[in-house]
């Protein structure tokens, strides 16, 4: 008789949202990631944990520090609090400086008053889990810790996403369970590609691009090309560059690149500004990469020179690294963004995604009416362009993946209908996989 294994999606299935997975393998659970979504309104914003609470958790694996895998543990913690939680040595200090700004952020929205909001956890609460943390590196394999008779044995892989991002193999009476987590096979200007096991019976597989046709087409070297062209003709005509970014990961892969550009250079040496939780950001970088790659110089991203930005003054023609990577109003990409947006001779570079229902991802899509209405501008005079420096894989990638893995079940997460309904056509159409899943937000599915 086989072992029974059971998959349970606690988050939406027909968006990107708050990652959460439950996997039932006998008499004993595991949450993979718990996330949520900081622009949904708060019920939709959180995984349904009410879904699983009279099911075991023996542990609660986060695959890395982004807010929608990692912003509701304390939240999941309060659930199940028996449960041990793991990740890599690098997203355990990520996470919980990410937690604590969460809570800044979140009781600055409060204070606002610009939505109907509650604080979801304390930082008393943050500091009160994080002696839960327990931390292995890549490929080092390891059982739940007083749990060690279920025999599940948890391995990371190098997920290649963000520092410290893991792809999580889940071994167990002879069956093997591989989550993607975010994935980026090929190298980006800091990280490496990503790495994956020889195989596996069952695979949960993010699928964020799965729609765009473009991705595979694009060459790195010609889009840094492209964006060296675009800086340069903004820069010498006296205009400035906003960079809207993320401030884990994107933030500190741009500033490497430009870093890179202006030392060979193919750019102007013009000053670069930082917004703060970016910089706060690089110091992790600096002070754990080099455990992750043995051959990163230590203390790389201080030794390049910028200017942290707290206002909104700054010399010009100058490039603005500024959080955050959505332009939520009240930060100083927002505030950077309205001002840019009136003078011809600025410009606006996006290097990633932004969800198309944030002021970001407006800007991104150059929807001129909703621009004008969220940024409170009478005209879009200043350039956009969009820049394809994903930290995902694209399409083709991912079905490469599915080849070499050799899945007998795949199931597809984190990525819009769209995404996910491309993803499952390509994957049957390889003909040796019988069993393709998009599963409903709180479905049971029998595995095994």
């Amino acid at each position: 008789m086989e072992a029974e294994i059971r998959y349970i999606s606690l988050g939406p299935t027909d968006r990107i949202g708050p990652s959460a997975h439950y996997l039932r393998l006998g008499e004993w659970g595991i949450l993979l990631d718990a996330g949520l979504d900081p622009a949904a309104e708060e019920e939709s914003a959180l995984p349904d944990f009410e879904r699983i609470k009279n099911q075991p958790v023996n542990a609660i694996i986060i695959s890395h520090a982004h807010l929608d895998h990692l912003g509701a543990l304390p939240l999941a913690i309060r659930y199940f609090p028996h449960a041990r939680v793991y990740m890599t040595p690098p997203t355990a200090v990520l996470s919980e400086k990410l937690l604590f700004h969460y809570i800044r952020v979140r009781s600055r929205q409060l204070q606002e008053r610009r939505q109907k909001m509650t604080h979801l956890y304390s930082p008393e609460e943050v500091e009160n889990i994080l002696y839960l943390f327990q931390s292995f590196e890549y490929n080092f394999p390891f059982f739940i810790h007083g749990f060690q008779e279920s025999q599940i044995q948890i391995t990371f892989w190098d997920a290649g996403h963000i520092l410290g991002s893991a792809g999580v193999e889940i071994a167990w009476q002879g069956k093997r369970f591989f989550y993607t987590g975010n994935t980026k096979k090929t190298s980006q200007f800091i990280l490496k590609g990503a790495k994956y096991p020889a195989s596996t019976d069952i695979l949960l597989l993010e699928a964020t691009y799965g729609a765009d046709e473009e991705a595979p087409r694009i060459k790195k070297s010609a889009e840094v090309n492209r964006f060296v062209c675009f800086l340069k003709e903004v820069l010498n005509l006296g205009g400035s560059v906003l960079i809207p970014v993320f401030a884990l990961g994107r933030t500190q892969e741009i500033l490497v690149l430009l870093h890179r550009l202006i030392v060979k250079d193919r750019l102007p040496a013009v000053p670069i500004y930082l917004t703060g939780f970016g910089v706060v950001m690089n110091g992790v970088y600096d002070r754990l990469l080099h455990k992750v790659y043995p051959d990163y110089r230590l203390q790389r991203l201080r030794t390049i020179t910028y200017q942290t930005l707290r206002g909104r003054r700054f010399r010009r023609p100058a490039i603005v690294l500024a959080t955050s990577g959505m332009m939520h109003p009240n930060t100083l990409s927002y505030e950077i963004a309205a001002d840019f947006l009136n003078e011809r001779r600025n410009a606006i570079a996006f290097v990633g995604w932004a969800d198309p229902e944030t002021p970001g991802g407006s800007l991104r899509e150059q929807k001129e009416e909703r621009i004008r209405q969220i940024f409170g501008v009478s005209e879009v005079r200043c350039h956009i362009e969009v820049f394809r420096f994903s930290a995902h894989s694209h399409r083709l990638e991912l079905l490469q993946l599915v080849k070499r893995l050799h899945p007998r079940t795949t199931i597809l997460c984190h990525g819009e209908t769209p995404a996910l309904q491309w993803m499952w056509e390509k994957i049957r159409e390889l003909g040796d996989q019988p069993d393709v899943i998009i599963p409903d937000p709180g479905e049971e599915i029998e595995l095994v």
